[in-house]
This record gives C-alpha cells, structure tokens and sequence, in this order.
C-alpha cells in the first residue's frame, strides 16, 4: 500500500517525539535521547558437543581450570595480560571435572561444571560436523563416498586423567598428553572465530605419540585402560581383542573369538572391562552373540588365538568361557570383594557370578591329556613328537600355578528392558535416610543401578551373608519418578555411570550421570537427605521453600545438553540480575530446556506429549506459556523449579503460537475479575486457523497449585504426579481468524490489542477483549512469519517470507517503513533501542540491525549456518540471544559503547604518541623516540623516527648505519625480529625502500646468522623481504642505465666540453632568433627549452635583429634568387 512520503516522515518522527515524551516522563530518564545501537559481538554460544557414543567423566585432577570462570571471561579475553606468577599458576591448576565425548569423527572436552565446549582433540571439525559450521575441513585425499579416514572411533583416558588414547578409522594408535590438550585453544578462540564464520577449526595438535596400526582389520570400537595406567585393551567390529603396553607401545596379547562346544560361536566385541584391582590383570570382553571371555594376562600365553594356548588356558584358569547370555553383552564388572560377577545385556536379564578359587589337577596327567588330545585333533603323525615337546614346554612354564578361578552363575534377574549401563553402588549405605530405608541396608549389601531402554534408572538391593556365603535374589528398591525419568518414547537411555567429582556442587556425594538417546547428560542424585525439609521448614518465602524441596532420590539436578536438535522458539526469562539471566528454549522435542546463559547449564522440564513449537514468557519472569503439536498449552511455574500447574485444552489442529497478557498488574487479578476477563489472559493460534483466549486465575491461585503439585513430586516413594491437579483452562472467546495457517500471535503492551500473522500475507488487527477485528495490514508478497508491538508508540512491525521487514502505523493501519537487505525469508523481528531500532533474522542465517529513521541496516551478525527460528532480547536490551536450525544457541552483546570508547582512547592514545614523538624528535632524542613506537606497535611512527636517525647521521658526516647499529646491540631479540617484520611492510613500497634496506643491513650486520636463525619467524620474515629487495634494486639498475642513454642523447646534439662547434656553429651563424636566448651556468634557454654548449656571447645583438628561429620560406627564396643572377652574370661575362 502506497502512502505520501511527507505521511512516512511524519509517523516516523512521531515515533521519536513520543519516544522522548515517554523517557522525559519518567523519573530515572535523562535528557538525551537512547543511544543508537550500531555493533554487536558474540558473548558466548552452545555449540553441538556430542553426537552419541561412549562418555568419559575425569576428575580432572592437575588440569588447569578450562574456561575462566565469569561471563566475560568466557568471550573476552586480554590478549595483553602479563605472565602469572609461579603461585598464581599453582592456584589455577585445581580439580576440573571435563567429560570426554565424540562428535561425528571428533572428540570433545565438556566442561562438566559448566556445560560447555571447550576442547576438541582433533582440532578439526569433519565433513559431518560442517553441516553445523560454515568452516569447512577437506577429507583426505584417499577418502571413498565422504568417509573420514581420520575420523576417531574408539578412545580411553587413563586412570590419572593425564594420556588420552585414540584411535582412528584408519587404524593408526595415538596417545595424547591432555595437558597438553587443555592448555592449547580456549573457548574464546572458537567464541572469536564463530563471531566471522563460525568456522570452529582450530591448530591441528599433533599426538604425543603414535603407536602404530591397531591390528584389527575392521574398526575399532570398544577401548579401555587398566586401573594402573600401564596397559589398555581394544576390541573391534571383526570380534578381535588386543592387548597394548601404553609405556612400550607394542601389543602383549591378542584375543580372537573363541568356539564354545565346538559350534563355531563368533561376534564382534560390543563390551571391554577390566577388574578394578590394581593388582589384578583380569580381562573380561563381552560380544555380540551374547559370548562372554575373561582372560588373566597372567596366565594367558602371547597369541592365544594358537590351539595350543587356548588349551592351556582352558584348563589352567587363564581363560574363562561363558555363553549364558543371548544377545549383546554390554556390561560385565566385578564387585569390590572379587568373589562376585556380574553381567548384563540386551536380552534383558542380569547373571550373578559366584567366584571360587580351586585346586588344579596333577599337572603330569594333564599334560598327558593335553598332548594325547592334541594329537588326536590334529591327526598328524609326523609332528607328533614336536607338538608334546612344544606343549609341554610352554606348560612347565606355569608349574608355579597350583589353583585356578571358577565362575558359577547362581541367579538371574529379568530386568524387562535392555541393558545398556549397570554400575554398583559401594556408599550407598552411607548416605543420609538410606540405612534404615529399603528394609534396612548394611554394608554387606550389594547395591546397583540400571539403566536400559525404558529410559528409567532402578536400584537393586541383593543380600549377603558373608557367614554362610550366601547370596540373595537382586530386587528392585526403587525406581526413577515417571516425572524425572527419560521414558521409552524418547529411545531411552544409552549409558551409565558413576560420578564422584563434586559436578554438580553436591558436598562429598556420588552421583549418577545417565546419558540418553537424545544426546543429553543428566546427573542423578543419590542422595535424599532430610536436611533438605529441614531447610524447608524454616523457610518463610513459599516460592524457595517448593524450590528447596524439589531434591530426592534418583530426581536430576543437572543437565547438559550435547545436541539441541533443531531450535524452533525461545523466551529469555526476565531477571533482576544479568548474572541469572535464562532462556527458555523449545527444540524438536517434547521437552522444554531451561539454560542459564551464564554456565549453560540445562534444566529438562516434562508435560507436552509431543514437540513444542512455541513459548513465550509473562513480562514479571513467574510464568512460562508453551505450545505445540500436541494440540494443548501448557502454563509452568517458574519459582517452583518450572512445574507444570494448568493446561488448555481446545484446539483440533497443532498449536503454533502462543502469547501472554504484557501487564504485570493483571497477574493479581484474582476471582470472578480474572474469570470475567479483567486480568490476565493467554492467547493462542493454530492450523485449524482459529484464534483463542483464555482468561487466566490468577497469581494467589497459581502459587497455590504449584505449592500442591510440588509436594505430589516431593514424595520420593509416590510412583507419579496427579495429573488431575492441574488447572485446566476454559476458552474465554474464540474467532475465526485466517484463511490459510497461522504463524504468529502478539499482546500489544496494554493488552488491547491482539495481532496475528498467516501465511495468508495479511496481519490482522483484533480487540483482545472480544477478539473482534479492528483492522488488516495488507502489503507483504508471502506469508507472515512474525509480527511485535512497539512498547514506546502506536506501531507495529512485521517480517514476512518475501525477505522484508515492515513498519505499520495502528492509527490507520498503513505502512510506513519497508526494510530490505535479507537475502532469504525473514523470521522474527525485535524492536531496540527504545524503539528507534528493530533487529530481525532470516532463513539466510543473517541477524540484522536497522535504523527506522534512516531506513538502513547498521550492521549484519553472521553466526549461524541454517535458518534463525528464534531470537530474543533481554528486558535491559543489551542481550541478544539467537537459536536455529543449526543447533546452536548464540548469546549477543551489545559492543556499541565499548567500540566507541575504545575508539575515543585509541585517538586520545595516537595525540598523545605523536606528541611524545615530536617531543623527542625534536630534541633529537632518537633513541626513547624508536623505544616508544616500537612498544606501541606503530610502525608507520618507526619509519619516521628511522628516516630522521638516517637524516641526522648524514648531516654530521657520519656513517648513515652508526646510530642504529649502537641501538641494535642494546636490544632484545624479539625487539629485532619485530623490526625486521617493519622492514619487510615497509619494502613493500618504492619510497620507504631505502630505509627498509638499510635497516636490514644494519640487522645482518650486527646480528649473527645464527643468531637470527634460532629466532622463529625470522626466516619467513626474510623470505618475505627478498623479492621487493630484488625489486627494487632491478629498478635503480634500470634507471642507471636509462641514465647513459640521455647522456648519449645529449652528446648526440653537441659537445658537452664545448670544444667543437662545427655543425652547430654553421646553423646557429645563419640562424634568427624568436625572443633573446637567455644564458644560465653556460646554457642557453630558447623558447621554454635548454640548450647545451652555447657559449656565444649574443649580448651585441638588439631586439630588432631578432627575426625567426631558423631559416624561413622568404628568406631562402631570396638567397636563391640572388645566386641564380650572379651565376647568370658570371657566364655572360665569359
């Protein structure tokens, strides 16, 4: 719709005069209008970190802490910070608990306090990891149908936390130093390199050691050190195992699959476990088929996969057999008393081991045996006496070992679900409230946690009487809260472990650290401590005392999430302090993550039944409104750790907005007022293209609901929550809105109007009271993807699929701005900058930044690779924080302020430099005047103080060289290679490439060569300088003899010592010239033009004499006629 531009500047300036009314009414406003944003920076970003796989949780112990703690430190750091001390440096290498996790080829370095990446070991991102960065990393040249060559496929850390063993597809064994690791690149270098392109590639770290091939002959996917450091054990797809020296680096034992009963069993290894006893050395490897083989190493002979051997071992205990299993064996442990083993599987059972120590028969009559058996198998006459010999060689060497260890299975517990991670409890006795609960538990009791494919953790409890040397049954105790629990639904959970290092603030107590299938880590307490209701007793605030309650048994308390999926919404909660500043975030799942910017730290809050497509927050930060294709809204408490207190029922198609009133005080409405309509209230659109709102009840009455729902949750031994306390909200009024699905609903900050935008291209304009309409914004070309009030005028601003942004006026509904600059559909748009600003995203992965009064874009933000679903402002307007299709999550700053600050010190800097240096020169003070440009990195300064030595040792008649060399011999090394990195810019150019050269002549003159060349840089330095030098000194060369080449010109045209005047002198005798010839040292200048060896003195001559340059037409003719009439009279006279 077309409108007069005298109209547009008019709705535009009324934009900024009720701006300044607005901020002159308030009490804390200033007089100057807002500042107008023109940069912004990345502060920090959520990165994909895990991509599913094994997870390794260290200590950290000696590792210097990952990530300075602060929110500044995490994106800015000072480049220019001096060297710590000795004792600064010991008081930084603490405990860092890091989790050690693949990501598509890749293994990262999580900062389990934190949650976020801050390593990686290979330092480049590979072809599947692009698809989330822009910095693309080129495969190797041998790579078939994009398989990384390079990618890593099994690892493990050392017991100390100190070697990282990888090993690749390509079979090459590699240990890495992890100090060496975590002391390389920051999280800033890639928050830095994520501000350009988000190219996330860092410095290749080269492995501290290469062990060679691995052996196997397909992948490698199972690895594992043993307790003491010295020895680890790699198992593979082709079902080999193999046994490495870590400190030697060759391979002590090699383990094949094993036939039991002569039927040919064979799998590949799907589990490696060594016993936890340091001084043991038993090896259990656990395979697809449900196989099952413990190895002592002690007892096993070097290549056991001979005949020979694996009799050996079968009967001298070196090797034991299972096959009790029928699927994939995924955990096999022993307990801490090692007379008990335990394995589990996906055939959803658990066997309980009993070991016993035996007596081994006499060893003559088992060699006999042997060889007799031997013999019989091989039916090889000829080699009879060489095989006895041989086997009983290699028997004598174990004449030492008189007993031998027997397994004996003794229950089996059907557990109904897939085990994929089993881990036993040691403390779990210690714990407060647990030793007179479950039916008592003593320390004799073996205690273990589960976790499968149900998705639910369950603790098992087995007596034991050590007396009698009985075991009981396992039962289960307990189960995981069906609120807390992962569920089936979702793919369940692929891992289990113990943690015992403090992640999650927990004084001195273990935790669990579940991993799920979808690639989130979540700690577990074990622990349900009555100090917790103590504490909530005395509490007074009703809102802390539900928050404090919410700790209990197998309830989560952490969550970090390795991979966001597909960011399709976010909220940021409102806050007093920028230090707690969160963000809602809805992702392709039904849950909903609640992240602290600060740390990253994840909450999982449940109740939608399918994915969340939209949320929005209430402008007090109390209460969160989410939405989605489960076809209901649901309301959460945020005081109350974010439970789920009402939900609105109603629509028939997926809900894909939703939007609460922007008026603080309509959340106190209470009773028949909020019923009626007169406090706050939610609306919601959908595909059924229908537009609702429901009137809410209330603060007094949330507050109540959350209160009871909480104390449902907090009873540890209560199997799930009533659904049946939620509120259920009742449609207050209903409209048909749109013709074609709607995207977008928005409160006006009165909460007088509502506006939705369809796919339809219109907006439209309703009441909220009644939802009638009160007006339609016609203009965009496709649908309307989002639309926002303006909090400081009567506008409206909206982004559509046709790459534009628009302003609208709501006075009469016409179109005042048109923004233009995306190179794709637009998807949200913020007003900033007291409305003088709006900011919008795109499917281009552009965050942009606009002047509505202007019309321009002052500046373009690229961080992400895919399309920016979300985006959000903080309520102070200086946090920005992005989500997309990408998976990450980008926190923004706004840096206009700073960079004008910097900007304003770097001048005051540079006057006061130039100042300094004039002073100095000025007094010739040459030396302080270089010291200074050289400290201040200015090279173009240096220059001129180095012109001016040059120049003043020339005046004295001294050498141009002496000055500098005497500074050079002063000097430190690394001030020399920085000059010489000046010279190299400055030879650059013809003008500045005298001094240049003599500059580095003076270098190579004082300075040794070998001096120079320990130096790094230097020779890349000089590599650099040499072709501008030959340059130059091509050029002077040239000129030289350009130079003969005039003096022959000039010689040409007369002698240049004024001897011989032949030809000239004839020409100049008969020649008239134009204007006097004017004489200057010996040279004659005739008509603008210098001629040279004219000596004549021409002063005799007048004015009139002088006629023409030359010989003319007239005068010729004359000449010629009188020598034809003299000829003439000389030939009559004869």
């Amino acid at each position: 719709m077309n409108i007069p531009q005298q109209h547009e500047q008019e709705e535009v300036d009324n934009i900024e005069n009720s701006t300044n009314e607005t901020q002159n009414g308030s009490a804390l406003a200033v007089s100057s209008p807002p500042a107008i944003s023109k940069s912004w920076s990345i502060q920090s970003a959520h990165v994909p970190s895990y991509s599913g796989g094994k997870v390794i949780l260290c200590r950290g112990r000696g590792i210097p802490d990952l990530i300075s703690s602060g929110d500044e430190s995490t994106s800015t750091q000072n480049s220019g910070e001096e060297m710590e001390t000795v004792e600064e440096n010991e008081e930084r290498i603490v405990e860092t608990p890091f989790l050690l996790a693949p990501r598509d080829g890749d293994l990262t370095i999580i900062d389990a306090k934190r949650g976020v990446l801050a390593r990686s070991v290979r330092g480049v991102y590979t072809n599947a990891q692009n698809q989330f960065d822009k910095g693309n990393a080129d495969l190797d040249d041998n790579d078939e149908d994009g398989v990384d060559r390079e990618a890593i496929t099994a690892y493990c850390l050392s017991p100390d936390g100190k070697d990282l063993m990888t090993i690749r597809r390509d079979h090459l064994v590699r240990i890495h130093d992890m100090h060496k690791i975590c002391g390389i690149i920051s999280l800033e270098n890639i928050s830095k390199k994520n501000n350009n392109q988000m190219n996330t590639s860092s410095t290749f770290r080269k492995p501290s050691r290469t062990l060679g091939k691995s052996g196997h002959d397909l992948p490698v996917m199972h690895a594992e050190f043993h307790p003491s450091g010295a020895f680890f054990a790699t198992g593979g797809i082709d079902g080999r195992a193999s046994v490495w020296d870590a400190r030697g680096g060759y391979t002590t034992h090699a383990f094949r699959p094993h036939s039991i009963n002569g039927g040919g069993l064979r799998g590949s290894v799907s589990s490696i476990a060594w016993c936890q006893d340091i001084t043991k050395l038993w090896l259990a490897i656990g395979r697809e088929d449900g196989a099952i083989a413990i190895h002592d190493l002690r007892r096993c002979q070097n290549g056991s996969s001979n005949t020979d051997n694996a009799l050996i071992e079968e009967h001298y205990g070196g090797t034991v057999k299972m096959n009790d299993h029928v699927a994939a064996v995924t955990c096999t442990l022993w307990n801490s008393s090692l007379d008990l083993f335990f394995t589990g599987g996906r055939d959803q059972v658990i066997h309980t081991y009993t070991m016993s120590e035996i007596q081994i028969e006499d060893q003559e009559s088992i060699t006999n045996h042997l060889i007799t058996e031997q013999k019989l198998k091989r039916n090889k006459i000829k080699k009879k006496k060489m095989l006895g010999t041989s086997l009983v060689d290699k028997i004598n060497n174990l004449e030492s070992v008189k007993t031998k260890i027997v397994y004996k299975r003794i229950h089996t517990i059907p557990i109904y679900e897939s085990i994929e991670g089993m881990v036993i409890l040691p403390k779990f006795h210690t714990y407060s409230n647990h030793r007179y609960s479950f039916g008592g538990i003593s320390t004799s009791d073996i205690i273990f946690a589960t976790a499968g494919s149900k998705g639910i953790v369950k603790l098992w409890k087995s007596k034991r009487n050590i007396s009698k040397s009985t075991v009981s049954e396992f039962e289960c105790i307990y189960k995981q809260n069906d609120s807390y629990a992962f569920g089936e639904k979702r793919g369940g959970y692929t891992g289990l472990m113990l943690s015992n290092s403090n992640v999650s603030g927990e004084s001195a107590k273990d935790e669990l650290l579940a991993i799920d299938a979808e690639h989130n880590m979540t700690f577990i307490t074990l622990n349900s401590s009555p100090e917790h209701i103590k504490k909530d007793s005395n509490n007074d605030d009703g809102a802390d005392e539900t928050e404090l309650s919410h700790q209990h048994l197998l309830s989560p308390q952490r969550t970090i999430v390795g991979h966001n999926d597909e960011i399709l919404d976010l909220a940021v909660i409102p806050s007093t302090s920028s230090n707690t500043l969160r963000v809602a975030i809805a992702t392709n799942s039904p849950q909903l993550r609640i992240f602290e910017l600060h740390t990253y730290s994840c909450t999982l809050l449940e109740g939608h039944t399918d994915t969340i497509l939209c949320v929005d927050v209430s402008p007090c930060g109390r209460y969160l409104a989410t939405c989605g294709k489960d076809k209901t809204a649901r309301i959460w408490h945020m005081p109350s750790s974010g439970v789920c207190i009402a939900s609105a029922v109603g629509h028939t198609e997926a809900m894909g907005s939703v939007c609460l009133s922007r008026q603080i005080g309509r959340y106190d409405v209470v009773g028949k007022a909020a019923t009626n309509g007169a406090g706050s209230f939610l609306v919601t659109v959908s595909r059924d293209r229908t537009i609702k709102r429901w009137n809410l009840p209330g603060n007094m009455v949330f507050d109540k609901t959350a209160k009871a729902l909480m104390s449902r949750q907090d009873d540890a031994y209560n199997a799930e929550t009533d659904v049946n306390s939620l509120l259920t909200l009742d449609v207050f009024t209903s409209s048909r809105a749109h013709e074609k699905d709607i995207n977008v609903v928005s409160v006006a900050p009165n909460d007088s109007l509502v506006a939705t935008g369809s796919q339809d291209k219109t907006v439209k304009i309703w009441n909220s009271s009644d939802l009638t309409l009160k007006g339609v914004l016609r203009g965009h070309k496709r649908g309307v993807w989002d639309c926002q009030f303006s909090l400081h005028d009567r506008v409206i601003a909206t982004c559509s699929g046709d790459k534009t942004v628009k302003l609208w006026s709501l006075s009469d509904f016409n179109c005042v701005r048109t923004f233009q600059g995306h190179v794709a559909s637009t998807l949200r748009v913020r007003f900033l900058s007291s409305g003088l600003q709006l900011v919008s995203s795109g499917a281009d992965g552009l965050v942009k930044l606009w002047t509505i009064r202007t019309n321009e874009c002052e500046a373009t933000m690229d961080a992400h690779s895919d399309r920016i679903w979300a985006m959000d402002i903080s309520s102070d307007g200086d946090t920005l924080v992005s989500g997309g299709a990408d998976s990450k999550i980008v926190k923004w700053k706004d840096t206009t302020k700073n960079l004008e600050d910097n900007l304003k010190e770097e001048q005051e800097l540079q006057m006061l430099l130039e100042q300094k240096l004039a002073n100095h020169l000025r007094y010739k003070e040459y030396g302080q005047a270089l010291d200074l440009t050289l400290e201040m990195d200015k090279p173009r300064q240096a220059l001129k103080v180095m012109v001016a030595i040059v120049e003043n040792d020339m005046l004295h008649n001294r050498d141009s060289l002496h000055t500098l060399k005497s500074y050079l011999s002063e000097w430190s090394m690394s001030r020399i290679v920085q000059l010489l990195r000046y010279c190299r810019d400055w030879n650059t150019q013809a003008r500045n490439s005298f001094i240049a050269m003599l500059v580095v002549k003076a270098i190579f003159s004082t300075i040794t060569v070998d001096k120079l060349s320990k130096e790094e840089g230097v020779s890349d330095t000089a590599t650099g300088i040499m072709p501008y030098a030959e340059r130059h000194f091509d050029r002077i060369d040239n000129l030289y003899l350009n130079s003969h080449v005039i003096d022959f010109v000039l010689s040409s045209m007369g002698d240049l010592k004024d001897e011989n005047l032949d030809e000239y002198s004839k020409w100049e005798s008969k020649s008239s010239f134009v204007l006097p010839p004017k004489k200057i040292d010996g040279r004659v200048q005739l008509g603008g033009k210098i001629i040279s060896g004219f000596k004549d003195d021409l002063s005799h001559k007048s004015d009139d004499d002088v006629e023409t340059l030359g010989d003319s037409d007239t005068a010729s003719l004359s000449k010629e006629d009188s020598d034809s009439s003299t000829d003439d009279e000389e030939s009559s006279t004869n």
